[in-house]
C-alpha cells in the first residue's frame, strides 16, 4: 500500500511552497495541475495523480445559534477525522505528501469528529416527526440521544410549530399539522404549498417552495457579478422581491423549453438548467404529495388551482403566510431603509439579494427565508410586504394592552387604527381562519365556493396595499 505523508507547515511558506511545486521538475514535466477544492472533496472525490494537498485545516461550517434563533455560516476548525480525509487524497498511486498549514498542537485539540447534525441545525422539522410517531414529549424524547441538542434549540422549534399552527398549547399535533408532516420539507414551506392550494395560487407557490427546498438557481460568475445581478433585478421588476424574481426566471425557463432553447436561455440570464430542472421536477412530486392528502384534484385540471397565480398580491401574502414568522421591519432612517427582526434587532439584506440596492421600500414589511450570521447578520431571499398581507396572513392577531390597536409576535408588531377599521380586520380575518380550519380539516371542502365572498374581500384588501409607509 502506498503511503502519504503529513507535514505541519508555517502558512506564511505557502507562497515559496506553490512555487517549488509549480517550477520542480520542469524539465521532464511540460505543465502540472493544481486542483482548488472544497471541503466535500475530502470523502467524495479521487484524483489518482495528485501527489502533494496543503490543508488549511478550516472550513465553513453551518452551525445554530439557539439563542438568536439563526444560522450561522463561519470559518471553523476541522475534525481530525476530516484532517484524515484530506490527506488522503494524496498519495493514490504514487508516494505522496500533505502539508498542513497548521501546529501540530492546533491538530491534537480538534474534536475527533464533526458535531452531529442534530446540533448544528434548526429542529422543527424533526420536532414534527417525533409527534408524528407518538413517541411522547418531544424534550424527553430527544434529551435520550447520544449527543442531545441544547434544550433552547428544542424550544425554540416548538414555539415556531406553535405559532405556525402545527402544535397546538398542549405541544399535541394540529389537523394542520397532521398535513404537514406528509410533506417531506420545513413545516414553513409545507405550508406555504397548501396555502398555495387553498387560494388558486398552486403554480407559484409550488416553484418558490421547490427552490426553497433545494436551491437557488442563479449563478453568481466571479467575472460577471454585475451582468447577473443585473439580471436578477431585470426579473424582479418594481416588485422588490427575491422570490418573484426567482418566480419569473422559472416562467421563462418553461417557455424557453418548449422552444428547445433552455440552454441559451439559461446562460443569457445566470441560471443554473440543471436546478431548474430539479425544481420542474419536485414541482411535479410536490402535486403528486398535496394530491395523496386531497388538496389537490388532478382531473379538475391546474386552472382550477390557479386562478391568481398572476395576482402579485395575493402571491406575496401566500409568502407571507409560508414564511412568518421571519419578519422585518422596514424604518426610514433619512434617504435609506434600515432593518429590525425581533430576535437579534438590526440586520442587513444579502448583497445577492435583488433588494440589497433598494435604499427606500413602498412597503411596510419584509418577509424572509433565512436568517444567517457570515460577516454581519444577514437576511437572505426576502419579499416587500404590507400590513394587510400580516393582518390576513400571519399570526394570531392579539388586542394591544392599551385597546388601541393590535399585536403579533409577543407585541414586536403592532398595528394602530380607528376602532372600526380594526374591528373590521378582525371580523375579516375571523371568517378566513374559519374556512382554513375547515378547509385543513375537510381537504374536499372547495374554498372557492362556499368561501368565494370572503377571498374576494381579502383580494380587495391586498389590492388596496399600495400605500407608501
Amino acid at each position: 500500500m502506498l503511503s502519504n505523508v503529513s507535514l505541519f507547515f508555517n502558512p506564511f511558506l505557502l507562497v515559496l511552497l506553490l512555487s517549488h511545486l509549480l517550477n520542480s521538475n520542469l524539465a521532464s514535466l511540460s505543465f502540472r495541475k493544481i486542483v482548488l477544492a472544497t471541503n466535500i472533496a475530502e470523502s467524495s472525490i479521487t484524483i489518482d495523480d495528485v501527489v502533494y494537498v496543503i490543508d488549511c485545516g478550516k472550513a465553513k461550517e453551518t452551525s445554530y445559534d439557539a439563542l438568536n434563533k439563526l444560522a450561522c455560516l463561519l470559518p471553523s476548525w476541522i475534525s481530525k477525522a476530516s484532517a484524515h480525509q484530506r490527506r488522503g487524497r494524496a498519495g493514490r498511486v504514487q508516494p505522496g505528501v500533505c502539508y498542513r498549514l497548521y501546529p501540530k498542537v492546533i491538530h491534537d485539540a480538534m474534536l475527533e469528529y464533526q458535531l452531529p447534525e442534530i446540533l448544528r441545525t434548526p429542529l422543527q422539522e424533526l420536532c414534527l416527526h417525533i409527534k408524528s410517531l407518538q413517541l411522547g414529549t418531544v424534550g424527553t424524547f430527544l434529551a435520550k440521544a447520544l449527543q442531545p441538542p441544547d434544550p433552547l434549540a428544542v424550544q425554540n422549534a416548538i414555539e415556531l410549530l406553535k405559532t405556525i399552527g402545527a402544535l397546538d398549547d398542549a405541544e399535541e399535533l394540529t389537523p394542520l399539522g397532521r398535513h404537514l408532516c406528509t410533506l417531506p420539507v420545513d413545516p414553513n414551506i409545507g405550508k406555504m404549498l397548501l396555502m398555495g392550494a387553498i387560494f388558486q395560487c398552486l403554480n407559484p407557490a409550488l416553484t418558490i417552495a421547490a427552490a426553497l427546498a433545494h436551491r437557488n438557481p442563479f449563478v453568481l460568475p466571479i467575472n460577471s457579478k454585475e451582468e447577473a445581478d443585473a439580471a436578477k433585478r431585470s426579473f424582479a421588476g418594481d416588485s422588490c422581491s427575491d422570490h418573484i424574481a426567482l418566480l419569473k426566471a422559472f416562467e421563462g425557463y418553461r417557455d424557453a423549453k418548449r422552444n428547445g432553447r433552455e440552454r441559451a436561455y439559461c446562460w443569457e440570464n445566470f441560471l443554473s438548467p440543471v436546478t431548474l430542472q430539479m425544481m420542474d421536477d419536485m414541482r411535479n412530486q410536490f402535486i403528486d404529495l398535496l394530491s395523496d392528502i386531497g388538496f389537490v384534484d388532478k382531473s379538475r385540471g391546474a386552472s382550477a388551482y390557479n386562478q391568481y397565480n398572476h395576482d402579485l398580491e395575493m402571491v406575496c401574502a401566500i409568502l407571507c403566510a409560508g414564511l412568518y414568522p421571519n419578519v422585518v421591519q422596514c424604518k426610514k432612517r433619512g434617504k435609506r431603509t434600515a432593518f429590525y427582526t425581533k430576535e437579534v434587532g438590526k440586520v442587513d439584506i444579502h448583497p445577492a439579494s435583488v433588494n440589497a440596492g433598494v435604499h427606500l421600500f413602498p412597503l411596510p414589511y419584509l418577509v424572509y427565508s433565512e436568517k444567517v450570521k457570515t460577516t454581519s447578520i444577514f437576511i437572505r431571499d426576502s419579499t416587500n410586504i404590507s400590513d394587510y398581507a400580516l393582518l390576513l396572513f400571519g399570526g394570531n392577531l392579539i388586542p394591544s394592552k392599551t385597546g388601541e390597536g393590535i399585536e403579533m409576535l409577543g407585541g414586536y408588531l403592532h398595528f394602530s387604527a380607528p376602532k372600526s377599521v380594526i374591528d373590521l380586520i378582525r371580523k375579516l380575518r375571523g371568517e378566513l381562519d374559519k374556512l382554513l380550519n375547515r378547509k385543513v380539516e375537510e381537504p374536499g371542502f372547495d374554498i372557492s365556493v362556499e368561501g368565494k365572498g370572503v377571498v374576494s374581500a381579502v383580494v380587495e384588501l391586498l389590492h388596496s396595499q399600495n400605500v407608501r409607509y
